[in-house]
C-alpha cells in the first residue's frame, strides 16, 4: 500500500468513529472540523445505457453520527458492494466528507460509468480515488477539464476544485 492510499484508509477509518457535522446531499452549508468527521455517503450507478451520457443513479444515501460507516456499508446491495468504483473526497488530499460511488453493472470496463454530481458534490469535490479496475478519469466543470492517470488524484486542479459537473471513469 502506497503512502497516499496509507494516509486515506487512515483518514477514513479514524472519519468512522468521530460524530458527524450533517448530509453534503441536504446541507451545502455543513462544514468539517478537526471534532467532528464528515458525513459518510453511498452512491450506486447502473452502467451507461445506449443512446444515454450518463449512468444512472440507483443509490444514493448519507448517514452520520456513530457507526455511520457501517451504516453506510450495509445500504450498499450485495451486487455492487463488490464493484466499489471511486471514493470523492471534500478536501485536497481526501479529507472532509465523502462518499463511496460502486457499480451495479460489474467491474469498472473500458466503457466505464458517466455521471454528473449532486449539486453539492458539484460544489465541493476537490480530490477522489479511483477503485478496482478503474484507473483513468475524465472531470469537466464550468472552469474547465481535466484527464487523469492513475487511481489517486490527491487534488483535482485550481480551475475544478469546487467545480465540477460531469466524471467519467473507465479502465484504459
Amino acid at each position: 500500500m502506497n503512502k497516499s492510499r496509507t494516509t486515506l484508509a487512515l483518514a477514513l477509518a479514524s472519519a468512522a468513529s468521530l460524530v458527524a457535522v450533517g448530509s453534503p446531499a441536504l446541507a451545502a452549508t455543513s462544514s468539517t472540523t478537526a471534532t467532528t468527521a464528515p458525513t459518510q455517503c453511498v452512491l450506486v450507478l447502473d452502467e451507461v445505457k445506449a443512446g444515454e451520457s450518463a449512468s444512472h443513479v440507483s443509490l444514493h444515501k448519507c448517514f452520520s453520527g456513530p457507526g455511520a460507516s457501517a451504516r453506510a456499508a450495509a445500504a450498499v446491495p450485495r451486487a455492487a458492494a463488490q464493484t466499489e468504483l471511486m471514493i470523492w473526497a471534500e478536501d485536497a488530499n481526501y479529507g472532509g466528507a465523502y462518499t463511496r460511488i460502486y457499480g451495479n453493472a460489474g467491474t469498472c470496463d473500458g466503457s466505464g460509468y458517466s455521471f454528473n454530481p449532486n449539486s453539492w458534490w458539484s460544489s465541493h469535490l476537490s480530490s477522489f480515488t479511483l477503485e478496482g479496475a478503474c484507473n483513468r478519469s475524465f472531470v469537466r466543470g464550468p472552469r474547465g477539464n481535466a484527464s487523469f492517470s492513475g487511481q489517486l488524484v490527491g487534488y483535482v486542479g485550481d480551475s475544478l476544485n469546487d467545480a465540477v459537473d460531469y466524471i467519467k471513469i473507465w479502465r484504459g
